[in-house]
């Protein structure tokens, strides 16, 4: 599927630009439910779930390393839809189980010393302020850098804290539980003017915004297959820039893919970024993950970029003219995500009862967001994740429901 207009006016969508009736006639679960859950778990496409299906299939009759052995061209698919993504070499790329563990996996490389800095910004998850937290507990520093008023990290705040103590320079995208879209190319920049590692989770970013690892800056950047990707659940994707593998320590996760026992007492890890890697893989979801990488690729991420936040706009602007409702979102660039709280209903209330009228969203709490909702003072929220195949009809759907609530 391609798009059938390849102009964009900035804000705009034309009609033409992305075939949403094909891309809903692709994702069978758009005829039972309106799903505005994409920020927790996409629904596939068809050809993801067939790509999938069928490995396994060959699985079943041939056994799982002939399988692998078989499908090897289709597994190596993989790192070239996802360099191709963002701008990158092939070597630079490692599969993995998901963001969380794409993200560990480079932090744990990082040679993070007593009295070391590390910058963060406030809309950490909390499997990656897990990591940053036992950091801390060894004795390296955290600094976490303010937002603005308008919601988005502070970059003369950021500048005022850069020297050359720190080494680390962390960054969501995207809040999982806010809609703003961090200036994530702007601390790149300030990142490499002091040599700190620049490590950055793009999981709510990658297919939903165009990423170029070059124009990022960054030297990590970690996404799961599951959310806007619409890949398979249990995939991720690691980008480790070449130029840092020397600078790297030894990860504890090495198995004989990442690393060759080349004596009895030696080893050596692998030179790009296999080293992230583990040998027993999701190899099913490897090759749905691809396939998933190439259909938002022939879609395109900036149609795509544009129609989300069209559509999120358009929930955000319905949603401010129900009484009792306050959309929580910040920042002076926001993404498909949109969250709000309804007054006398607890956000899981309203979760569960959009879900009796089969319109999906999440209620995400102050423990998967300390820094962003714990620090706002907001216990959860109800987060609805628009995508391109999404309709307005979807959005007036939500909106009715909180309206009868």
């Amino acid at each position: 599927m391609s798009a059938t207009c390849s102009g964009r006016l900035r804000g705009v969508i034309l009609p033409d630009m992305i075939d949403v009736a094909q891309a809903r006639a692709d994702t069978l679960g758009c005829e039972s439910v309106a799903h505005l859950n994409n920020a927790g778990s996409s629904l596939p496409p068809r050809q993801v779930v067939d790509a999938v299906v069928d490995y396994l299939r060959v699985e079943e009759m041939m056994g799982g390393y002939e399988a692998a052995a078989h499908a090897g061209a289709e597994l190596d698919a993989v790192y070239s839809s996802a360099a191709h993504m963002l701008n990158c070499r092939p070597d630079e790329i490692a599969f993995t189980a998901n963001a969380s563990d794409s993200w560990w996996r480079a932090f744990s490389s990082i040679a993070l010393q007593r009295g070391d800095r590390v910058l963060l910004g406030h809309s950490e998850f909390q499997s990656n302020a897990f990591g940053l937290l036992q950091a801390a507990e060894r004795g390296v520093l955290l600094d976490v850098v303010p937002n603005t008023p308008t919601g988005e990290i502070d970059l003369e705040a950021l500048d005022r804290r850069l020297n050359d103590d720190v080494k680390l320079v962390c960054l969501t995208q995207i809040s999982m539980a806010n809609g703003s879209i961090h200036p994530a190319a702007a601390v790149g920049e300030r990142a490499r003017s002091v040599g700190a590692t620049y490590l950055l989770d793009a999981c709510q970013a990658a297919g939903q915004l165009p990423l170029d690892v070059e124009e990022l800056g960054c030297d990590f950047l970690a996404f799961t297959g599951r959310k806007f990707m619409r890949g398979p659940r249990g995939t991720g994707i690691l980008y480790a820039r070449e130029s840092i593998h020397d600078r790297l320590h030894p990860s504890p996760f090495v198995d004989g893919r990442s690393a060759e026992w080349t004596s009895p007492m030696t080893y050596e890890l692998q030179p790009d970024a296999r080293r992230f890697e583990f040998g027993e893989q999701n190899f099913a979801g490897k090759i749905g993950l691809a396939v998933a990488i190439d259909y938002a690729l022939s879609i395109g991420l900036e149609p795509i970029a544009a129609r989300v936040g069209e559509l999120a706009a358009e929930l955000r602007r319905r949603l401010r003219y129900l009484p009792g409702v306050e959309v929580r979102d910040e920042g002076q660039h926001q993404s498909g995500i949109v969250t709000f709280t309804l007054d006398g209903h607890a956000p899981l209330e309203v979760q569960g009862e959009l879900g009796r009228h089969g319109v999906n969203v999440s209620a995400p709490g102050r423990r998967n967001a300390q820094l962003d909702l714990g620090v706002r003072g907001l216990d959860a929220v109800v987060r609805a994740g628009i995508h391109y195949y999404n309709t307005e009809d979807e959005i007036q759907r939500l909106v009715a429901v909180v309206a009868t609530m």
